[in-house]
């Protein structure tokens, strides 16, 4: 779906559209998920070199850094060799800051002289749009695509997928836990998935389990949440308010913190529920039923006198209230926290 236009794409579209003959095509792809981005332009590439351009002569790929004006220009009006098409791929332009580059770029492409045998895609990571000199231009462009981060069941539907493509499966628990733990985007994510498949490989079971995360992600997550989940169990609202704060002045995203704060007080619920199941249990017991880290299980066990169930899942519908709030603008995390301590702290 593309915002701009408020027209549907599919994979076959913009195949069908960047090597049909007879249009000059200007692609823009961008958004804070590079890598899903980055994967769409390696799609794009291979299946131009396939179609249209097996020998590689017709491709130019231009770095922002490395990027001049004359030899970027000369590439986007040359005519194909032995071809229908050429593609000039241009990566972070928008971090070019030669003015004669921009103008004489900006003068081609409003001059409509650009062949109808060039095809020219513009990526670029998390930018400004208003900021960038061709936006106006390119946001009209009918295959443009923003790539925002995934949340949500749209990540974990794309998790799923990803495993699967590995010949893999994944429990719904390990699933959740995947979903929620708080990468700093999908590059990360891909590069543990890698680890547990490798490790996999060598095993016979096939599916990724809670157990095989605890092998590989930080699952004792950041003391200072802990900290903060103290200091409002024990309601002391200055406190848990600053333990906040330090969290964002460190540099930490509200989004991020937030993640964090779900995960433990989903923890907090397996925990209370299980030992009221199972009244007597050792924490050891209970880190292997829930395939929960022993490390968390024994923080988390000072914390959970401070609640009772009732209160816990009351506090855990909020939470889920504050993130379908967040991620449809309505309210913003870092706001929302604050007003969820004060509640609880009263």
């Amino acid at each position: 779906w593309n915002r701009h236009t408020k027209t549907k794409h599919s994979a076959f579209d913009w195949r069908s559209v960047l090597f049909y003959n007879g249009h000059t095509m200007l692609i823009m792809l961008h958004g804070a998920d590079t890598w899903r981005s980055r994967q769409q332009l390696k799609k794009m590439i291979a299946e131009f070199k396939a179609k249209r351009d097996p020998s590689g002569l017709n491709l130019n790929v231009f770095a922002a850094e490395k990027t001049e004006g004359a030899e970027m220009l000369e590439a986007m009006v040359a005519s194909p060799f032995l071809a229908e098409k050429r593609l000039t791929v241009l990566e972070r332009l928008s971090e070019n800051k030669k003015k004669d580059l921009w103008a004489n770029l900006l003068k081609l492409i409003k001059s409509k002289k650009l062949p109808d045998t060039s095809a020219v895609i513009f990526w670029e990571g998390e930018i400004k749009l208003n900021s960038h000199p061709l936006w106006e231009t390119l946001a009209k462009q009918k295959f443009s695509q923003k790539f925002e981060l995934l949340s949500g069941s749209k990540l974990s539907q794309w998790i799923k997928t990803e495993i699967a493509n590995r010949g893999l499966e994944i429990e719904p628990l390990a699933l959740t836990a995947l979903a929620n733990h708080p990468f700093d985007g999908l590059w990360r994510l891909i590069n543990e998935l890698d680890k547990i498949t490798a490790y996999l490989s060598k095993e016979p079971e096939k599916k990724i389990a809670l157990k095989h995360l605890n092998l590989f992600l930080d699952e004792a997550g950041d003391e200072n949440i802990f900290h903060f989940l103290d200091a409002l169990t024990a309601r002391r609202a200055k406190e848990a308010i600053k333990l906040l704060y330090n969290q964002y002045d460190s540099g930490e995203e509200p989004g991020k913190i937030f993640n964090l704060i779900v995960g433990q007080w989903r923890k907090l619920l397996l925990l209370k529920d299980y030992f009221a199941l199972n009244p007597g249990a050792t924490s050891d017991k209970a880190a292997g039923a829930l395939d929960i880290h022993p490390f968390v299980v024994k923080k988390t066990l000072a914390i959970l006198p401070g609640f009772t169930f009732a209160k816990l899942k009351e506090i855990y519908r909020e939470l889920l209230e504050i993130d379908a709030k967040a991620k449809n603008g309505e309210e913003d995390y870092k706001t929302s926290l604050e007003m969820l301590v004060a509640k609880i702290c009263r």
